[in-house]
């Protein structure tokens, strides 16, 4: 198993060995590459990094390394997802996700949302694209591109995370608050404050726990899955954004945007396990 992160500043992929937690490549793009995120195409060794500064999407090789497509899209491109063969694009400039073919990176088509689309997540059982908006979550059926449902809201959502288990929608949002929506009518359920400016939410089914990545207060706040409450928090000298489990949920990484590095604790304990120097401002992190 191997871990990947995208290095904003210094424009950068960094790929970790999960077994000895030691860097294995880092992977330097050209300097008008800024990854924020980015999907990995496993079975053709691609890495899809669409550039948050330049509107453009990169197709990488990750044997040789190197840029070996790309086309200009336009705007400020943020989150990334595939599937089959189509790339979802989110672009904060133009309020819309871009379709993209992955083999010929042709624009297949676009579907308008709302103001700046930012982290979405799919629900794979109903093949569901949840894309928050400032004011709004809109959920899109991805086999036919078309917006399925959206609803308005009243608080200012960033990222998202389907519950694959509840089919329910976890929500960060820019005004310190987690919002809990049942997946099928994007009916509120839950919310919780005490957060400053919460952004990546991760999953671990086996302890019944929900992580929450808080920039602002420096922490990462654990939920109980089940009861629905605060039940504690990791405390972290730096600045956590990014936030990943591993497949079997026994460590959770932490992209340290502050200190450059990647930390990775033991979900049984919350122990520092080790703290890993990669690029300058890591952001995205991926375990295949």
């Amino acid at each position: 198993m191997k871990v990947y992160i995208s290095n904003y500043l210094s424009h950068s992929i960094s790929i970790i060995d999960y077994e000895t937690l030691e860097t294995e490549r880092e992977i330097e793009l050209k300097e008008n590459i800024y990854p924020h995120h980015f999907w990995i195409e496993e079975k053709e060794q691609k890495i899809f990094i669409p550039s948050l500064n330049n509107g453009t999407l990169y197709t990488l090789d990750m044997i040789s390394g190197e840029i070996i497509d790309s086309v200009s899209v336009g705007g400020s491109l943020s989150q990334i997802f595939m599937y089959e063969k189509e790339l979802f694009i989110s672009n904060e400039d133009t309020n819309s996700i871009y379709i993209i073919n992955k083999d010929t990176l042709d624009l297949i088509g676009m579907i308008t949302v709302d103001d700046m689309p930012h982290g979405f997540s799919y629900d794979q059982k109903n093949k569901r694209l949840y894309v928050p908006c400032i004011n709004s979550i809109v959920c899109i059926d991805i086999e036919n591109k078309v917006i399925n449902k959206k609803i308005d809201t009243d608080f200012k959502a960033w990222h998202l995370k389907v519950d694959k288990i509840k089919n329910e929608i976890y929500i960060s949002t820019l005004d310190g608050k987690l919002v809990i929506l049942k997946g099928e009518t994007l009916e509120v359920i839950g919310i919780f404050e005490e957060l400053l400016l919460p952004v990546q939410i991760e999953f671990n089914y086996r302890d019944s726990k929900v992580y929450i990545s808080d920039l602002g207060y420096n922490q990462i706040k654990i939920l109980d899955y089940k009861m629905g409450k605060y039940i504690g928090k990791i405390k972290i000298d730096g600045i956590p954004q990014g936030l990943e489990i591993s497949k079997d949920c026994s460590r959770l990484f932490v992209s340290d945007t502050k200190n450059n590095t990647i930390k990775v604790y033991d979900t049984k304990t919350n122990r520092l396990l080790k703290e890993l120097q990669v690029g300058k401002e890591p952001t995205t992190i991926v375990c295949l």
